[in-house]
């Protein structure tokens, strides 16, 4: 008689394919969690990084008579002897005396930071050097997940802005997070809140589209219209960022609701929904178009 001290103490295959089934109900359960928390982290770390470009910009325009820089510095207005090829001095390299960093310049959740227009062929290390007298390459980060408000950060071509232009520091952004899917290249450009993005000197500010008004903010239920074109990969999605500055900002980066990390003149930063940046009671690309006069000969009225 077999005693019950021998019998086999051992899981059945039943047993065994509970174990597992429960292990993998476990796991879909918590991976999701994970990501969202791994993802909660990326999220505070780019808004460090807004924080301190902020701060740069704040610090820089301290040491310019209260004046921001421009988005990029060329030659094609004012020629230079050392910059004979026409390359960009770019804001990322004018705060660098205060930021003290390239890596804050990508965003941890943004697998494509936009790369410059003309990179370096040592990298980052190429930045501020000149070869033979010359600049041979941006002086810019040579990757970078933010970009520029026009308003606030105009182009090359337009006069850069004063603080005290602005009528609410803490409510005007200077700089968003930018999105790179190959269509929205151009890595030195900026975004503008308004149609089109370079508007004449005293054109009405009225909801666009109005009544055959040339000029206006843009309203964030029509952001968010275009912005599901161009996420849904619809055909008109280059002619769609082509048109509007605006779809440029990265407002899907961190979750599954249109918002993003940004920069303001006042130097804070915050995440804010495409909703409250664009909201035309306190419009975060700034209530007018500072950057007058404008450049373009007798385009205007």
């Amino acid at each position: 008689m077999t005693s019950s001290r021998n019998i086999r103490s051992a899981f059945t295959l039943i047993e065994l394919l509970v174990v597992i089934a429960i292990i993998a109900i476990l796991a879909a359960i918590l991976f999701p969690v994970f990501a969202q928390a791994k993802e909660a982290a990326k999220k505070t770390v780019c808004v460090s990084n807004t924080k301190q470009i902020a701060l740069g910009l704040y610090m820089y325009a301290g040491d310019s008579d209260d004046t921001l820089s421009q988005t990029s510095w060329e030659t094609a207005a004012t020629p230079q002897p050392f910059n004979n090829g026409g390359y960009q001095i770019h804001w990322s390299y004018l705060i660098q005396p205060y930021v003290k960093s390239w890596d804050i310049f990508v965003c941890p959740s943004d697998s494509k930071p936009v790369p410059t227009d003309r990179l370096c062929t040592d990298g980052q290390a190429g930045v501020g050097k000149l070869t033979g007298g010359q600049l041979t390459c941006d002086w810019a980060a040579q990757k970078n997940s933010y970009i520029p408000i026009y308003n606030a950060l105009p182009a090359h071509d337009w006069q850069a802005v004063n603080l005290s232009q602005f009528p609410s520091p803490s409510n005007q952004a200077v700089v968003g997070e930018h999105r790179d899917d190959g269509i929205a290249a151009d890595g030195h450009k900026g975004t503008s809140g308004f149609f089109p993005s370079q508007p004449c000197a005293g054109w009405d500010l009225v909801p666009y589209p109005a009544g055959g008004k040339q000029y206006s903010y843009f309203p964030a239920a029509e952001a968010k219209l275009q912005y599901g074109k161009v996420l849904s990969g619809a055909a008109t999605a280059k002619a769609q960022f082509k048109k509007y500055d605006v779809l440029r900002v990265a407002w899907d980066r961190h979750s599954s609701k249109a918002g993003a990390n940004y920069s303001f003149a006042d130097g804070h930063a915050k995440y804010q929904s495409i909703d409250k940046t664009l909201d035309a009671n306190a419009y975060a690309f700034g209530e007018k178009w500072y950057p007058n006069p404008e450049p373009w000969g007798n385009v205007c009225p």
